[in-house]
């Protein structure tokens, strides 16, 4: 699960200290019974031998009602 790189962060990895990764794995779900692809945010640690990673919160979006 290594997903793609959107951009590597100035903050450093707590356990090992290299440079930590923004990167996003799509993931299929079920929503109103069609597969749709979902995009999930994490944050990976640079080093492949580290295991460091942490999930990011996906920001809510506002959806706008089509006026009449």
């Amino acid at each position: 699960m290594i997903g793609r790189l959107k951009r590597s962060l100035n903050k450093k990895c707590p356990d090992c200290g290299k440079i930590l990764q923004l990167r996003e794995l799509n993931t299929e779900q079920l929503i109103d019974g069609e597969k749709v692809k979902v995009a999930k945010d994490y944050i990976l640690c640079s080093n492949p031998d580290c295991g460091y990673e942490e999930v990011v919160e996906a920001k809510r979006i506002r959806r706008q009602e089509a006026l009449a």
